[in-house]
């Protein structure tokens, strides 16, 4: 009888328990508390950005180590990123988001306490794993516990919203902190706010039901593909101080080379690859990785030389830095949170066409720039313009990098886009700046600086148009011109009879139906951004809700 009664009881849904009904009520403090940390990762990333030189006076860094003060921590953070995400699905996404915290709290410490330039960089690589591990599963937390459509949408705009503050805070902070307590007090914020976040997080986050099987882990492709990935980015920004032929960084780059080649080997053969080598066969999917590889070295580029601009040409404090950014920051709140909403509607090549040639037109106008230039003249509308360049181009790529892949594939496909996205940042940086030191010369000496280093900076934003343009002509010759395909009523119950079960489906006593009008917004930008668990495409366009809803005939349309 007592068998009976467990398999009944497995057999119909129970009535949801007391925590699961504690669980529903602190729902909404799960989204602040995912979006906090995003916010506090922006602020770090926005400060150290405004502190750089102050960092390297301090800590006596050579011109080509200043670009490690970044480099240390996005190389760490981008080779880290798909693993980490991968580890989130396996081992749950509650347990992954929680130590991403503690490791990236524990290390901004340490690197608040730096003495020498070797510390620092150390210690920043280590703080960018934390990351790596803490933001693929804050997106992943919010799409697994909001259902699809406006509930999920809201969630991700307000995400969304917390990091445009965050980009305004950490350059505001940076500023009032380098010029009263010290840059130290960046890290040592960061670190106290992620200490609290974490001690949140395991009260607000729900636990998820233990898998029935044992994960599997590709631990050969992981390994390759993080080693070599940072191999190659050693190889390119050392290039700058020993040559780009020199024993010291021929043979790395020789071996990070062949490190990639055998994880590519390797994912061809195993079980259970780390990253199918079938997604790479969508065109759609594999250009929109290299614009956001453009995309990002150029955003970079921008932000780096604009403040180098404004501290070393200008000669201005870094609270009057802050201050320069400041509409910068301001309008990336604004014209984010507007297109997120409306390019699902909108075409998108054209915008990512007119965003890379707003783009190029930022660089031009930074390129005129000298000391007796009026910031009021050139940097703040080329500041107005970017924003708008930005926003044209990066959104609409990430819609058009998950357009086309399979179901199964959307996790996969969003976070190599995502590493895409920040490995463009060192290597962009890596290159810019060996065309800026070689034409200031000094390439070895310690940190200078002054309205002489103008010229480099001119040919370094010279290469940024080119960016931009390569990128516009690359979208132009190989990207689709059709709009982003909308689901319809008719399609989706046409695919009821055989559902297809997406990565993220809504956790278990969530189960909602999906009307008609949620359809409209499914396919909204915060889900195609690379943490959507349904396919948009003109072929098969299904929607899955939750999985034993489904079953038991719940998902109407």
């Amino acid at each position: 009888m007592v068998e009976t009664n467990h398999t009944l009881q497995k057999s119909f849904p129970s009535s949801p328990s007391k925590l699961d009904t504690l669980r529903e009520k602190w729902r909404p403090a799960l989204l602040y508390v995912v979006s906090t940390a995003q916010f506090f990762d922006i602020v770090n990333g926005a400060s150290v950005s405004v502190a750089i030189l102050p960092i390297a006076q301090d800590l006596h860094f050579t011109v080509p180590q200043v670009l490690w003060i970044l480099n240390a921590y996005t190389i760490s953070f981008a080779g880290l990123l798909l693993v980490s995400g991968r580890l989130g699905d396996l081992f749950g996404h509650r347990r992954m988001f929680m130590f991403g915290l503690f490791w990236f709290a524990l290390w901004a410490l340490i690197v608040s306490f730096s003495t020498s330039p070797i510390m620092f960089i150390l210690a920043r690589a280590l703080q960018g794993m934390g990351a790596a591990a803490t933001v693929p599963t804050a997106m992943a937390l919010i799409a697994t516990t909001y259902p699809a459509g406006p509930e999920r949408t809201r969630a991700f705009s307000i995400f969304g919203a917390f990091g445009g503050l965050g980009a305004v805070c950490g350059i505001l902070l940076a500023g009032g902190f380098i010029a009263s307590i010290g840059w130290q007090w960046i890290f040592r914020v960061s670190a106290i706010a992620a200490f609290i976040l974490l001690a949140i997080s395991y009260i607000v986050i729900p636990i998820s039901a233990p898998k029935a099987e044992k994960p599997k882990i590709d631990y050969l492709g992981a390994i390759t593909a993080t080693i070599g990935v940072t191999g190659i980015v050693y190889y390119i920004s050392t290039g700058v101080e020993y040559g780009w032929a020199d024993p010291k960084t021929i043979p790395i780059f020789v071996v990070a080379l062949g490190l990639i080649a055998l994880f590519i080997f390797i994912e061809s053969r195993v079980h259970s690859p780390l990253m199918p080598l079938r997604i790479w066969k969508l065109k759609s999917f594999t250009t929109s990785v290299v614009l956001a590889f453009v995309s990002m070295a150029k955003f970079q580029g921008i932000i780096y030389y604009a403040n180098m601009t404004f501290q070393e040409v200008y000669q201005w404090t870094p609270i009057q830095t802050a201050l320069g950014f400041l509409v910068h920051s301001l309008l990336a709140m604004v014209v984010f949170t507007v297109l997120g909403r409306m390019l699902p509607r909108l075409p998108l090549k054209p915008l990512i066409l007119i965003g890379f040639l707003l783009r190029s037109g930022t660089a031009l106008m930074f390129s005129f720039v000298n000391e007796h230039t009026s910031y009021w003249a050139l940097p703040f509308p080329a500041f107005i313009m970017h924003i708008f360049g930005v926003g044209l181009s990066l959104l609409p790529i990430q819609i058009t990098a998950v357009r086309d892949a399979e179901n199964k594939d959307q996790g996969l496909v969003g976070a190599l886009y995502n590493t895409g996205l920040q490995l463009g940042a060192p290597f962009g940086l890596a290159i810019l700046n060996v065309i800026s030191i070689s034409t200031n010369g000094n390439t070895g000496g310690a940190v200078r600086g002054g309205p002489a280093m103008a010229k480099g900076f001119h040919n370094a934003f010279y290469a940024m148009i080119a960016m931009g343009l390569f990128g516009f002509l690359l979208a132009f010759v190989i990207l689709p011109w059709d709009k982003p395909v909308r689901p319809t009523a008719a399609t989706a119950h046409k695919n009821d009879s055989t559902p297809s079960l997406a990565s993220t489906a809504v956790p278990a006593n969530s189960a909602s139906t999906i009307e008609p009008k949620d359809l409209e917004e499914v396919i909204s930008f915060s889900e195609v951004a690379g943490h959507a668990s349904e396919r948009h495409d003109s072929d098969a366009s299904t929607i899955a809700s939750q999985p034993d809803d489904i079953e038991k005939g719940h998902l109407q349309v």
